[in-house]
This record gives structure tokens, C-alpha cells and sequence, in this order.
């Protein structure tokens, strides 16, 4: 069955790879690409997990990938409807040279440099501070880790000092890839780098790798999206993977590093295998015993409920909503050769079938798909800029699907602030007058139309 199941999944991603015009970062492929790694890595530890796969995992799996590519293929051919309609049906297809759409006004490179610096300064220094009886560094980040799951927050203000730290390194990346794939532009590629490395050390003090995870998908997509733009070569998708998969292995390492240092035991292969591949198979062990009863939704949108119950709490309403434990009861996994996991990490698949069972995963993935279609055609659309952004940013659930829920269970006051800062700071630096492109002048009977 497990065999079965992989060949299956070879299938749903090659199909995604052509519906969806061979685009390395159409969401229906990228989807079917992450389950298809990660099943890859449970098949890896066929031996030592003695996997078994149960039949409903097949059905829910399978049936979940077909829901989000048939919410995707709705709006694109609403999409390509309303395109026909307003006769620009070639409009996505015209090439942008990042030189035409290069920030035309100083990009204030320095104070975002200082602004970055002072702050991720101070947030480590509060939370390194909040552990101060630990000796060690490595003891000091696992006491913030155990902190953290115990409901530990540094507080509001260091919080949105996060926010906006975050914030400058997502929007000075964006501006570091135009200076990446410009031939004229001349800006200090150190100083644009300087405050993602500050925001990197930050996210490692708060010890939550998926942090830096998000990053990593974030600066992959939108490098592709440059790639894409900016070249028109053969095997242009070759090419691609070729250089994502460098930027992948040296994400993975700096992942694995970031979980030593907080004093984590697995070595290199069990850490990629429990993390990447567990989610899949604790979801295929858990559907063996689950017998409901279902919980309507409370599974799904907890951190949201969680959320809105601190909002009223705020304007004196005591609604007592009753939400989740927001980490999950950990999976104790001992083999028939004597081999033994411990993972709370679950598959989204697992909300979603504690909501509503196998309507669940109808239900869910196809809205996920159908949201994440219409975000990626309207970033095709636009080019470059605030969307390029925006898809980018917001790209990682589509990568945690086979790991974990990291759309819904995401939906916190936290998220609220990171999208406020990152909008604020983008077009506070870069703003409506990012892009100059002189468009085609068209002449008649030879002579050029000075209408502009």
C-alpha cells in the first residue's frame, strides 16, 4: 500500500506540473511536490517506523490534493474568463526587465540598517534576560523554548519589535533581489543583507525554527519570481531547481543547526525524517483510532477563536470561549525492531478531519486552493512590487501542508501585526512609485503618437 500510495502521488504531481502550465511555483504544484517529498522521506524509514499505510489515509490524502487543484482550476478559468473578457488576454505574458520596474527613489538602506540593528538588540537582550538563572547560551534557548510552550510572550511592545524587524527583512530582501537583477542599480548589497541577519539572529533566540523556515520558503519563491521575469531561456526550469535546491540544502543545515542549539538529540537524518516526514505518518497512524466526536471547526480556526476571545477580553466581554491547546498531545511511536519516535507534529489533513471528518478534507483544501490560485494570478498580473510580496510572504502554509496547519492555526493577532508592519514599511521605503515603465507608444501611418 505504502508503494501504491507513492506512485499515486508521482502522478498528482506531474499532473499539477502541466495543468498548471509547468509552473515551478503554481500552488497545485507545489502542494502535490511537499506531500510527494515528505511521503518520500516516510518511505525512506519503511524499515525502522515499519510503516503501515491504512486505506483512509489514501482516500483522505488523495481526495484532499484533488480538492485543492479543483478549487485552484475554478478560479483560474474565472480568471481567464474575465481576462478575455476585458481584452487583455496577453497581459501576462508581457516581460518586466527589473531595470524598467528599479526603485527610482533612494531607498533608505541606512535607517532601516540602524532602525533593524537597535531593535533586534533589545528584544534579544529582554529575552535573554528572562532567563537569566540559565548558564549556558544552548541552556538559555531551551529555557525560552520550554517558556514558550508553557505561554510564555516577552510582552506587547517587544513583540511588535519582532513584527517590525521581520518586517524590514522581508521588504529589504525584496529590494536585494532588485539590486540582485538589475545591471544599473548600485546599492551596498552588505547593508541590504546586514538587517536579515539581524532578524535571523532574532528568530533564533526565539528559538521557533518555523520563523526561519518561513523566511527561507519566502526568499526562494520570490528569487524564482525574479528568475522567471528577468530571463527567457531554455530549460529556464532546470536552471531553477538547480539553484533552489542549493539555497534548500543550506536552509536544511542552518534548520538542523538552529534545533542543536537548543539542545535537541536527533541527529541529522532522524531530525529531517521526524520533522518533514512524521506529519504525514502520525496523520495515517491517528486516522487508525479516530472515532470523533467531530468538533465543527473548533479544531481548525482555535488560534482564531483563542484570538478573538483575548480581543473581547480587551473591550471588557468575557465570551469564555473554550479553544484547543494550541501545541498537540505528542505521538509516542515504538516499532516491531525496537525503533521509537516522539513527534507532535501533525499533517493539516488532522483539523480539518477533527472539524468535519472526510467533508473536511474536501471542504478545506479546497478553499486553500481556490485562495491561493487567485493570489498567485494576481501576483503574475502585477509584477514585481507589493504582490510579489504578499504571495511570497504567505506561500509557507502551502509548504507545511504534509508538517502541519500553518494557514489557519496562524490566524492570530501576531500574523494581524506582521501584515500591518510589513504594508507599512514597504510603502513607507518603497511605495506607489516603485515601478517606471514606458510603455510601447503606438503609431499610426508611421508616424508616433505623442499622446501619453
Amino acid at each position: 500500500m505504502a508503494f501504491l500510495m507513492f506512485m499515486l502521488l508521482a502522478v498528482f504531481l506531474i499532473s499539477a506540473y502541466f495543468l498548471g502550465d509547468k509552473d515551478l511555483l503554481s500552488p497545485w504544484f507545489l502542494l502535490c511536490l511537499m506531500i510527494f517529498a515528505m511521503f518520500a522521506i516516510v518511505l525512506l524509514n519503511y524499515g525502522n517506523w515499519d510503516v503501515k499505510i491504512n486505506p483512509l489515509f489514501v482516500l483522505y490524502v488523495g481526495t484532499a490534493i484533488i480538492s485543492f487543484g479543483f478549487g485552484g482550476i475554478l478560479i483560474k478559468c474565472v480568471s481567464l474568463k474575465s481576462t478575455v473578457k476585458a481584452g487583455s488576454s496577453t497581459g501576462l505574458s508581457n516581460r518586466i526587465p527589473v531595470d524598467e520596474a528599479n526603485i527610482k527613489h533612494r531607498y533608505p538602506a541606512y535607517l532601516l540598517l540602524v532602525v533593524s540593528c537597535g531593535l533586534a538588540l533589545i528584544y534579544i537582550y529582554k529575552l535573554l534576560s528572562d532567563v537569566s538563572d540559565v548558564a549556558s547560551f544552548s541552556g538559555k534557548l531551551r529555557k525560552i523554548y520550554e517558556n514558550t510552550v508553557d505561554g510564555y510572550t516577552p510582552g506587547f511592545i517587544y513583540n511588535q519589535f519582532r513584527e517590525i524587524i521581520t518586517a524590514i527583512a522581508y521588504v529589504n530582501t525584496y529590494r536585494l533581489m532588485v539590486r540582485i537583477f538589475s545591471r544599473k542599480d548600485k546599492a551596498n548589497i552588505f547593508v541590504l543583507i546586514l538587517p536579515i541577519i539581524f532578524f535571523i539572529a532574532a528568530a533564533l533566540i526565539t528559538t521557533d525554527r518555523n520563523i526561519f523556515l518561513r523566511y527561507a520558503f519566502y526568499f526562494i519563491c520570490l528569487y524564482v519570481l525574479f528568475l522567471k521575469e528577468n530571463y527567457r531561456k531554455k530549460n529556464l526550469n532546470l536552471k531553477i531547481i538547480q539553484k533552489v535546491l542549493i539555497f534548500g540544502i543550506f536552509a536544511i543545515l542552518i534548520f538542523f543547526v538552529l534545533g542543536k542549539l537548543k539542545q535537541y538529540s536527533s541527529d541529522f537524518i532522524d531530525s529531517l525524517s521526524i520533522y518533514g516526514g512524521s506529519g504525514l505518518y502520525n496523520y495515517n497512524l491517528w486516522l487508525e483510532d479516530f472515532e470523533g466526536p467531530l468538533l465543527y471547526g473548533n479544531a481548525t480556526f482555535s488560534t482564531f477563536l483563542t484570538s478573538f476571545n483575548t480581543i473581547l477580553e480587551y473591550i471588557g466581554i468575557n465570551a469564555n470561549i473554550q479553544t484547543l491547546d494550541r501545541f498537540d498531545k505528542f505521538i509516542e511511536f515504538n516499532t516491531s525492531n525496537g525503533y521509537f519516535y516522539s513527534s507532535n507534529i501533525y499533517s493539516a489533513l488532522k483539523p480539518f478531519t477533527e472539524d468535519f471528518g472526510y467533508l473536511g478534507v474536501i471542504i478545506f483544501p479546497f478553499i486553500i486552493g481556490a485562495f491561493y490560485q487567485w493570489l498567485f494570478i494576481s501576483a503574475k498580473k502585477k509584477k514585481y512590487g507589493f504582490s510579489w510580496i504578499l504571495y511570497c510572504m504567505l506561500i509557507y502554509p502551502i509548504f507545511f501542508f504534509p508538517i502541519l496547519d500553518q494557514l489557519f492555526g496562524r490566524f492570530t493577532l501576531g500574523f494581524v501585526y506582521e501584515l500591518v508592519w510589513l504594508f507599512i514599511i514597504y510603502y513607507l521605503v518603497i511605495g506607489r512609485r516603485r515601478v517606471s515603465v514606458k510603455k510601447a507608444v503606438p503609431k499610426i501611418n508611421g508616424v508616433q503618437n505623442a499622446k501619453q
